[in-house]
């Protein structure tokens, strides 16, 4: 990776198992264990959810970006990827330098400060 570029994301995406009730998790897990000696189709208890799929770009040192869309677009999904909090489905990213999540939801964060206060109380505890 050149050294001009901070972050590289190639083809990342992240799906997620939504399981309708919580014995389905124990169900599936059974069932994958049996299903080793019975060599048939795999039966799903779940249904899969891609909070992102393909998504590939670079910034390079000394940029600004900002990630914005509706909720539930991902966006926070691509932020705990690129920190490393959370695993990749298919896909890696790159970083040169030292990763910081300032506004991870719960850890930190003041509802009665703006986002800008937050950012900096965040900031000056790092």
């Amino acid at each position: 990776m050149s050294s001009d570029i901070a972050i590289k994301v190639e083809n990342i995406s992240k799906c997620f198992s939504i399981y309708q009730k919580p014995q389905d998790r124990l169900k599936q897990a059974v069932y994958n264990q049996f299903q080793r000696f019975l060599k048939n189709q795999s039966k799903q208890y779940y249904r899969e959810f891609w909070a992102l799929k393909d998504v590939t770009f670079e910034v390079n040192k000394g940029e600004t970006v900002g990630i914005i869309g509706r909720n539930g677009s991902g966006k926070s999904t691509l932020l705990q990827i690129i920190c490393g909090t959370l695993n990749p489905t298919s896909g890696r990213v790159h970083t040169n330098g030292r990763i910081a999540a300032l506004l991870e939801l719960g850890s930190g964060f003041n509802p009665e400060f703006t986002g800008h206060e937050n950012i900096f109380l965040y900031g000056t505890v790092l």
